[in-house]
């Protein structure tokens, strides 16, 4: 109902009258019911929507958990440590940068639960507590570049090479500085080694601490690559000649007629036990008497040897070597105890790990067309007939007894064997298995690693061993280490052509000789190349890689 109401403006100087119209306040407020029931009712319906989403997803997630977990804004996912992600651009970056020779033996999996279990150990350094300033993190670079000669243009180019930032070397220091507290203090600080242990262990290792007979020799070799037989033999006799006349004036004889350019600068000097030198050389130079010198012939030519020391096999006394046990009972303590945390901090932390998922699910799914393939390509092989009408099924070699072979003899021609035709689908498969077999076998055949003892020297061309000496290729080895032995098998006779150094000390494994500790080595063997250190037995293929050089 709306009413009429006359008023005066009091402001109003002509006395004009306004009307003014008044709405009916009961109509007023059912129209406002109205329109706020009709917005409640729209947002109950948008509510409504967006549960029976959430309802959806919810299930999604159950069924298939972490569907939508292995890609973020950063791209996918390799992993995810607390909801901490480490992504795939990441995992290859780091892989990218691994030396090649580390390739050969690690795997991307691998290589991503050393960057789990790091992940884990920075967030554990960070719960205790243990901190990293920016003074540790300028001290330990400014270490690391002075105990490896390194520059700061030097160091940019490193990092250019290995696609890092200046910021990004820092977090990498920092995080390992990181590690490196926690360890001391959850894993060194834990190591306890004892007296009895050390000698438990020294009389339940008798031939760790076994010094093999050994033999010092002096030599020069006349070789015969620039003369005849006969030339050197006779250049040899002359300085058998010289020497007896005046032994003092060897090492000057050394230096004048010697063709063995990896014991030039020392005498001609070597020490070795049995099995690391050619036959005729070591069976003289172990059965001559000391002082002796003689002429030996072996496939390098003719041989002044001279035999001036020998050491008969020995066993070292435990207050010799107590401070290496105590090192290697240490190491295996440390061992367990990191292994015991990482198992901790592992079982304490939620890991997800799409990479390792996604591999297997691969893995499986190529075994499966592989599986499928192999039964396709069996029934695909037809049965044969046999003159007499006899069905026989072709095997290699087949039995010929009675309870071995069975046939079946039918007037009619013989049924195509079940299975003997495969469908379109099947084939695509057998093509695809093929073409994949011819692609995955040479890369097979190249990284196959061939036991030393089977290895035969093949005639490697001799401009490699000259592009591996332009290139500063040096092997460093010991003469009790058999992985150094190995590392020589395998190039035979070729081995003279290697620039070699002894760093094994006589009488003393712990010892090494002064020219490998200023080269920093570390483990045996060990090249280096251009300057960069490469550990562990190279095969020729390997350093063809490696350096560049044709083998």
């Amino acid at each position: 109902m709306v009413k009429k109401k006359q008023i005066r403006n009091g402001n109003n100087k002509n006395g004009v009258k306004v009307t003014v119209y008044k709405v009916d306040s009961v109509s007023s407020k059912e129209e406002k019911r109205a329109k706020r029931d009709k917005t409640i009712q729209a947002v109950l319906i948008v509510l409504i929507v967006v549960l029976a989403i959430a309802a959806v997803f919810s299930a999604i997630q159950t069924f298939v958990p972490d569907l939508f977990g292995r890609f973020s804004l950063a791209g996918e996912l390799a992993a995810k440590v607390n909801g901490k992600a480490i992504t795939m651009q990441q995992l290859n970056d780091e892989y990218d940068r691994l030396p090649l020779q580390y390739k050969y033996f690690i795997t991307k999996e691998a290589l991503l639960q050393q960057i789990i279990d790091e992940t884990l150990m920075i967030n554990e350094a960070s719960r205790q507590g243990l901190k990293v300033d920016d003074s540790e993190i300028d001290a330990s670079l400014a270490a690391f570049m002075q105990q490896n000669n390194v520059t700061q243009d030097k160091l940019d180019e490193i990092l250019k090479a290995k696609k890092l930032t200046y910021d990004q070397l820092r977090e990498l220091v920092k995080n390992q500085l990181l590690v490196d507290k926690l360890l001391k203090a959850a894993v060194t600080g834990k190591v306890n080694v004892t007296t009895e242990l050390e000698l438990q262990y020294y009389n339940d290792n008798p031939d760790t601490f076994k010094i093999p007979e050994l033999v010092t020799v002096k030599h020069i070799l006349i070789g015969v690559q620039d003369k005849t037989e006969t030339e050197a033999e006779k250049l040899a006799h002359e300085v058998l000649n010289q020497i007896a006349a005046d032994k003092s004036n060897f090492c000057a004889l050394v230096e004048k007629y010697s063709d063995d350019a990896g014991s030039l600068e020392k005498c001609g000097e070597y020490t070795f036990p049995r099995g690391q030198m050619v036959v005729e050389f070591e069976d003289v130079a172990f059965t001559q008497g000391l002082g002796k010198i003689s002429i030996v012939k072996t496939d390098f030519g003719y041989h002044v040897l001279w035999t001036i020391n020998k050491t008969a096999e020995q066993i070292m006394k435990f207050s010799d070597v107590q401070e290496q046990i105590n090192l290697v009972l240490a190491q295996q303590q440390e061992k367990m105890i990191y292994s015991e945390l990482i198992v901790q901090l592992r079982n304490q932390s939620r890991i997800i790990n799409y990479y390792e998922a996604k591999m297997k699910a691969e893995a499986d799914k190529k075994a499966a067309e592989e599986a499928r393939a192999a039964e396709a390509v069996s029934e695909e092989q037809p049965a044969s007939q046999t003159e007499e009408g006899q069905l026989t099924i072709n095997i290699e070699e087949p039995q010929t007894t009675e309870e071995t072979t069975t046939t079946t003899t039918t007037e009619e021609p013989a049924a195509p064997a079940v299975g003997a035709q495969i469908n379109a689908a099947d084939q695509e498969v057998v093509d695809e298995q093929s073409e994949l077999e011819e692609e995955v076998e040479p890369v097979i055949e190249e990284i196959v690693t061939v036991p030393a003892e089977t290895i035969v020297n093949v005639n490697v061309p001799t401009d490699f061993y000259d592009c591996l000496k332009s290139k500063g290729a040096v092997l460093y080895g010991a003469y009790w280490d058999s992985s150094t032995k190995t590392q020589k098998s395998y190039f035979g006779a070729d081995m003279a052509k290697i620039n070699y150094i002894e760093c094994g000390v006589q009488g003393d494994y712990r010892a090494q000789a002064s020219i490998c500790k200023e080269a920093g080595i570390l483990a045996y063997p060990t090249w280096i190349i251009n300057n960069e250190k490469v550990m562990g037995i190279q095969t020729t293929q390997q350093l063809s890689q490696i350096t560049g050089c044709t083998a």
